[in-house]
């Protein structure tokens, strides 16, 4: 939203980079945004459904109402993706994405053809500042099309590898990069390992030539550090979303470019803390 709106906008972001998203907080200040908004921007697919029904309905901003311009749902844009984990039972095993997984910014091609979906959305909105957003759009558009181009090349060395994910926090950053992940640490989509999800973990990794282990920030690293000292390969803190590092930077570009960099690295036996 702040790349296509700039200083025409003001953005509150509900969960944090570095926080887990699966778990979001309805706080003050989050509800003192809601009852004022004039758009909200979600994945949508049942992600926000623990939490934002309930939220809207203590706000009642009518600009937020169903099916009015102001909420503005990702999922209803693009395809998700499955998880690995799509066999479980929601919530009797874990916090699965029952409808997808939802984490769809890791794809620059999704995140382009939502761009423009939000940019005609954001025009219907804010009529007096259409040539602001339509310009920004065309330059994130134009941008983030050369920017694919530029970063596949990059990437190329990690096509056809194997890694191991902690949690499928990146399953969409994978799917571009044509990385294919071996195994996932946790047993079930928010359950923690036990040991003898470890051992099999460890046991997959010379099977499969597992190159690298990877983990958000938000997340506890012990169980995948735990994997790596043992099978002697990398562990990478991959971002889960833009400013998901410290130090990654606030735009798609550098969220983009921070991820390939770092699973460049762990394909070269570097850890990247």
């Amino acid at each position: 939203v702040k790349e296509l709106g700039g200083a025409k906008v003001t953005v509150f972001t509900a969960v944090g980079p570095l926080t887990n998203p699966d778990h979001v907080t309805v706080t003050p200040e989050l509800l003192a945004f809601l009852k004022t908004a004039d758009l909200l921007v979600c994945t949508g697919g049942g992600f926000e459904n623990e939490w934002l029904p309930g939220a809207l309905n203590r706000v009642q901003n009518p600009k937020l109402g169903k099916g009015k311009p102001g909420l503005f749902f990702a999922a209803d844009f693009v395809k998700m993706l499955e998880d690995d984990h799509h066999k479980a039972d929601e919530k009797e095993e874990g916090d699965l994405h029952a409808h997808g997984n939802p984490h769809i910014q890791g794809d620059p091609y999704r995140v382009r053809a939502l761009s423009g979906q939000l940019g005609r959305r954001m025009i219907s909105i804010d009529k007096a500042d259409a040539s602001t957003y339509t310009a920004n759009t065309k330059a994130f558009v134009k941008n983030l099309a050369s920017l694919i181009k530029e970063l596949e090349k990059t990437a190329a060395p990690l096509q056809g590898e194997n890694m191991v994910a902690q949690h499928e926090h990146s399953v969409y950053l994978l799917n571009w990069l044509k990385l294919h992940s071996s195994a996932i640490v946790e047993p079930k989509v928010g359950i923690p390992p036990g040991p003898g999800d470890l051992a099999r973990i460890i046991d997959i990794i010379p099977k499969d030539n597992v190159k690298f282990v990877i983990h958000a920030a938000y997340e506890d690293p012990r169980p995948s550090k735990y994997v790596t000292d043992r099978a002697k390969i990398p562990l990478i803190n991959l971002p889960f979303t833009v400013g998901g590092t410290k130090g990654g930077g606030p735009t798609f570009e550098a969220f983009y470019r921070d991820s390939v960099q770092r699973l460049l690295d762990g394909l070269k036996g570097r850890d990247r803390p």
